[in-house]
């Protein structure tokens, strides 16, 4: 018998709910799996919400298949393509990777939880809190490459606790390449190592050589996004050392109140008082001779906990995006179950205590419907709006993703009246990918942004998009999609003539959510910017 299956016998021969066999744990668990992935698909196929920005340009990356990216490695590109390949170029297309990654994650949860502890109950229990985590209820739809990442990361730590506890050395394989898979989706991947050779350092030396075989078969897996790299000025570092605050990050103590405020409601609130009392627990337990899973904690722990303080650190010197430290939670989640489980069971005093689980599940409940269309909870929001005399589009969190298939309508329809020859210019390069989405033909769309200050895109890497002097689309008509009321002076300056267009207003359940604005722009001139960008 296993390490973790012998630790773990007496967990489940007091298990209060015997009633939860190993098989119906099993049933239940992909009930749930073939529920929620249903779900999801009926949801997809009548969305109420457009493509995310970086939906849109991670598509729009699929069409141009490369070694990598400005911002990020190729893996997400290639998913969506094979995707699209299969189902067409569809919004629903491009999400359904999201919801079959989620759903291996949920699967993946189960497996390792199982794993380490040898109770399917509490393999169940972990599935089921992680969830209930709002971050992972959105995730479970929009694909970014926060989905094939947070999957390699959950599969990879499997993989790692077959080699570690149940001595498998071949294991170490599947390590390696998940771990450089997920750096292909998102370099911070790499990062999952400093939890795993410290708690090796801790508790398993023997064992480095294997996770050392499985750090260099991941770091040959970078070499896609190195060589394109080396070809393009190495960008893609530039671009992480100026998000990260690596490179001209600015102490800021408001970043880091931001960031504990985001991770509060990305996670729930009652979720992190579980999860901190688990933490401690798990820190606690080390000492305790009578926890015959203190090193199955302790994985736990450093796998989790050091990619969080690194996320919280960063917090200082840059704005840390919400969605940066999810993988963290994994094995966090995994943690608290387990605390739960163990609690629930061995202590009268935590009885009381039981409405903080409960609490948990319900806001997963009731955030998961709102989570998809907040236009349900208008008449929630109508009140407040009127109260601090602000419009409803300002207080609806799904605002950025709504309206750009009315725009991509709109913009088709002008493009038939200036007839051919006619180019889309926009703002920024998420309404470039967009336009490129929802436009009539998914046309070849045009980024100024960098032009006038704004940070690079991968369309500042393609040179069939250049907008300077040798561009192929002098003296062209263009519609220019910008933001404001007024033209960038760059952009106004760069076309003989500008026209401004009627404002087009998108209404939700008969509240105006957001407006565009387009030009209609003659004789493109060209425009002209600095050799270095202002902003990476």
């Amino acid at each position: 018998m296993s390490e973790a299956v012998d630790n773990v016998v007496r967990f489940e021969s007091t298990d209060e709910s015997s009633w939860l066999t190993p098989m119906r744990c099993r049933l239940l668990l992909a009930g749930f799996v073939i529920l929620s992935f249903g779900l999801n698909l009926v949801y997809l196929q009548h969305c109420p919400i457009d493509l995310a920005g970086d939906e849109a340009q991670y598509w729009d990356w699929s069409r141009h298949l490369d070694w990598s990216y400005y911002s990020k490695g190729p893996a997400i590109a290639y998913i969506i393509r094979a995707s699209c390949a299969m189902f067409g170029d569809t919004a629903a297309a491009v999400r359904y990777p999201a919801v079959a990654l989620t759903s291996g994650t949920t699967i993946v949860t189960y497996l390792f939880t199982r794993k380490l502890f040898g109770s399917d109950r509490l393999a169940l229990g972990a599935s089921l809190l992680l969830n209930a985590l709002p971050i992972f209820v959105v995730g479970g739809f929009y694909m970014t490459i926060d989905a094939p990442m947070f999957f390699c990361w959950a599969l990879a730590t499997y993989f790692a606790a077959i080699a570690i506890f149940d001595d498998r050395q071949w294991s170490w394989v599947f390590v390696g390449f998940l771990i450089g898979l997920g750096f292909l989706a998102k370099y911070s991947e790499l990062l999952w190592f400093i939890g795993l050779f410290g708690f090796l350092l801790t508790q398993r030396p023997r064992q480095l050589r294997g996770a050392a075989i499985a750090l260099l078969i991941a770091v040959l897996c970078t070499f896609p996004v190195i060589v394109w790299n080396v070809q393009h000025g190495w960008v893609s570092l530039r671009h992480v050392a100026r998000q990260t605050g690596a490179s001209e990050g600015v102490f800021s103590l408001w970043d880091m109140v931001v960031f504990i405020g985001g991770q509060l409601a990305v996670v729930g609130p009652t979720m992190w008082i579980m999860m901190i009392a688990a933490i401690v627990y798990a820190l606690r337990s080390r000492a305790d001779e009578q926890n015959s899973n203190h090193s199955q904690l302790a994985f736990l722990l450093w796998i989790g906990l050091p990619f969080l303080a690194l996320n919280f650190l960063d917090s200082f010197r840059a704005k840390v995006q919400l969605n940066w430290p999810a993988p963290a939670y994994f094995t966090l989640t995994i943690l608290t179950a387990y605390f739960l489980g163990t609690r629930w069971r061995d202590y009268q005093q935590w009885k009381p205590n039981r409405g903080w689980f409960w609490i948990t599940i319900a806001v997963a409940v009731i955030f998961t419907p709102i989570a998809r269309d907040t236009s349900i909870i208008y008449p929630l929001l109508r009140p407040v709006a009127a109260f601090t005399k602000r419009d409803l589009g300002e207080l609806d969190l799904l605002q950025r993703v709504r309206g750009w298939h009315q725009l991509g309508r709109n913009v088709s329809d002008q493009l038939l009246e200036m007839g051919p020859g006619t180019f889309i210019l926009c703002d920024d390069y998420q309404q470039t990918a967009e336009m490129a989405f929802y436009v009539d033909g998914h046309l070849k769309t045009y980024c100024a942004g960098p032009y006038f200050g704004k940070r690079w895109s991968q369309y500042d890497m393609w040179q069939d998009r250049r907008l300077d002097a040798q561009s192929p689309l002098l003296s062209m008509n263009a519609i220019y999609i910008g933001k404001g009321d007024r033209l960038p002076p760059a952009v106004e300056a760069s076309f003989e003539r500008v026209e401004k267009q009627p404002s087009l207003d998108i209404e939700v359940a008969g509240a105006k959510i957001r407006s565009f604005k387009t030009w209609r722009c003659f004789g493109f001139k060209g425009m002209q910017r600095s050799n270095e960008p202002a902003d990476y």
